[in-house]
């Protein structure tokens, strides 16, 4: 692949990232079944609305964060830096993820947060949370680096592919489309499988 951009992204191995996350993520949610006196109904009801939680908070980044501005694909731009790099260039698998050190600074200020709301309960739904965020890079990952699988992914894929391909506008949910359901951000249906190549924005 050729490489034309000036601005030398950061490369991180997903996989690296992803076994770490979900690592600290099991380790934090261990220690709140043995340390902590608490139904396990509620822990692991915590620990699923933390992922939960994380599908919305992917898709408010990707939508108003990570494609704010006029134009997220000029390398002058912040967007570009912290995204637009990566649909210059979707299929280096190499900034597929955030550096490590940074996701989980990160990590850590949003497990400050999820403390002064929920106190001693952080400790199972920031797990949830955070395996929701490697469960991103995981799908993340095959979707730009694997042909169209034959199962549930396929769905994922296709999702994906028109966000970067055909619309940059719609289909911002990586991991789940239910966000774009709920604010109507769907492609329209049956729309064909389309050509990897860069586009331009799409006019709103």
């Amino acid at each position: 692949m050729g490489d034309s951009t000036k601005y030398k992204a950061p490369k991180t191995n997903s996989m690296a990232a992803i076994t770490t996350y979900v690592a600290i993520s099991v380790i934090i949610f261990i220690y709140g079944l043995l340390e902590i006196d608490q139904q396990i109904v509620s822990k692991v009801g915590l620990l699923i609305f933390g992922l939960l939680v994380f599908t919305l908070v992917e898709y408010l980044f990707h939508r108003f964060v990570y494609h704010s501005g006029k134009d997220y694909l000029e390398e002058g731009n912040w967007q570009y830096k912290v995204h637009g790099v990566h649909h210059e260039h979707p299929t280096d698998k190499d900034l597929l993820a955030m550096p490590i050190p940074l996701a989980i600074m990160l990590s850590t200020i949003f497990f400050g947060i999820f403390w002064l709301i929920m106190g001693i309960n952080t400790f199972f739904f920031w797990p949830g949370f955070f395996i929701g965020y490697a469960g991103y890079l995981y799908v993340h990952y095959i979707v730009h680096t694997r042909k169209p699988p034959n199962n549930a992914f396929n769905i994922l894929w296709s999702h994906h592919h028109l966000h970067h391909y055909v619309y940059d506008n719609k289909a911002y949910g990586v991991s789940s489309p239910l966000w774009d359901i709920i604010f109507g951000t769907m492609p329209p249906k049956n729309e064909p499988l389309p050509r990897q190549k860069r586009r331009r924005p799409s006019k709103n």
